[in-house]
C-alpha cells in the first residue's frame, strides 16, 4: 500500500508521533506478545504491564479495563492488516480478480513473514465464541474487511468478472468462509483454494479469456 494510501488512523495506531501514542503502542505490542506467546489466557494485565517495562497502574491509566485493552488490541490488529499487504499481483486486465488475488497474496504473506498476526487474529476469534464482547470488538475490528469485499463482489458481478447467478450476500459469506479458513487449512494450501476460488467465483466469459491468455504465443 502506498503511504498516501493509508487511513490517517492507521498511522495514528502504528507510527505515533505524540509521547502518549507512544506509550500506549508499547502496552499494545506487548499484548500482541502476550497472546501470542501465551494464548488468550496470557492477556493479563501484569503480564502485559511486565512485558512492557511499565506498573500496573500505568497501563490502567491508557487502558482503565481489561475490555479497553482487548480493543486497543483488536485496533491495532485491525491497523496491522490494512497496512501490511504481501506482494501485488501480476495485473490479469480485471481489476476485481486482481483484489481477489491480493487477498490470497497476502495470506501468503502472513504465514511466511507475520504468522503471529494471524494466531493473534485467531486467538481472539476464539475468544469471540466464548465471550460476547470480544466478539462485538472482532465483528467491529473485520468491519472493513467485510465492506471492502462487498465492494470487490460488487464491481465483480457488475463488470462480468464475476458470476451473476449467486445472490451477492450468499458469494459473500461463502468467500469470507474460505478465506478465513485459510489459516486453519494452512499456508500449503493457499495455492489449491485460490484455483477453487477463481473456478467457482469467476463467469464462463473471464475464465475463457484467461485461457487464452495463458496460451502458448
Amino acid at each position: 500500500m502506498d503511504e498516501s494510501q493509508i487511513p490517517e488512523w492507521c498511522k495514528h495506531w502504528l507510527e505515533p508521533r505524540d509521547d502518549h501514542s507512544r506509550k500506549r503502542l508499547l502496552l499494545l505490542r506487548a499484548a500482541f506478545d502476550a497472546v501470542a506467546e501465551s494464548g488468550f489466557e496470557g492477556l493479563r494485565t501484569r503480564a502485559v504491564a511486565s512485558l512492557a517495562g511499565v506498573n500496573v497502574a500505568t497501563l490502567h491509566y491508557y487502558f482503565p479495563t481489561k475490555q479497553d485493552l482487548i480493543q486497543g488490541l483488536a485496533q491495532y490488529l485491525q491497523a496491522k492488516f490494512i497496512v501490511v499487504h504481501g506482494p501485488k499481483p501480476a495485473p490479469s486486465g480485471f481489476p476485481a480478480l486482481d483484489r481477489l488475488r491480493q487477498e490470497f497474496s497476502d495470506s501468503r504473506y502472513y504465514f511466511a513473514c507475520e504468522p503471529r498476526l494471524l494466531l493473534v487474529n485467531l486467538e481472539l476469534g476464539v475468544r469471540g465464541k466464548r465471550d460476547p464482547e470480544v466478539q462485538r470488538v472482532m465483528e467491529e475490528m473485520h468491519f472493513h474487511w467485510r465492506q471492502g469485499l462487498e465492494e470487490m463482489i460488487q464491481e465483480g458481478i457488475a463488470s462480468g468478472v464475476f458470476r451473476n447467478d449467486i445472490a451477492r450476500q450468499e458469494m459473500l459469506s461463502l468467500l469470507i468462509t474460505l478465506l478465513s479458513g485459510i489459516v486453519i487449512a494452512g499456508g500449503d494450501r493457499i495455492g489449491e483454494l485460490e484455483r477453487v476460488t477463481e473456478a467457482w467465483i469467476l463467469s464462463d466469459k473471464v475464465k475463457k479469456r484467461l485461457a487464452r491468455q495463458r496460451e502458448p504465443k
